[in-house]
């Protein structure tokens, strides 16, 4: 019956590790896309554009940078998630606190970015 634990404990942490490697994985290439897209407009909202369209050019660069970071946060929560569930109760605590001020201080920062 120890066996069945140790199995079923071994799929479990596969199945976090295949689930932090997959979202890592589509994190980045959200990032990379949403950088790119920043680039671009950025690019066109220094050079060639201004009044009413720098603006909405601005909104844009700053919704696709918050798209980018809430990518890459939750490829990090889930990996950071997976070794908290094996910590004791301090430290899940702090996860949890740490994890929702980092989750503020993104939508925050991109927010009042785009304004």
């Amino acid at each position: 019956m120890a066996e069945k634990k140790k199995t079923t404990k071994t799929v479990t942490v596969s199945n976090n590790y295949e689930l932090v490697k997959t979202t890592a994985f589509w994190g980045i290439i959200i990032s990379g896309i949403a950088g790119l897209i920043s680039v671009i407009f950025q690019c066109c909202l220094n050079w060639w554009v201004s009044g009413a369209v720098a603006d909405t050019f601005a909104i844009i660069v700053g919704i696709v940078n918050l798209v980018a970071s809430l990518a890459l946060f939750v490829s990090v929560f889930l990996a950071a998630y997976s070794y908290s569930r094996t910590q004791n109760k301090v430290l899940r605590i702090l996860f949890w606190v740490f994890s929702v001020l980092a989750l503020l201080a993104i939508l925050g920062f991109n927010v009042v970015g785009m304004f």
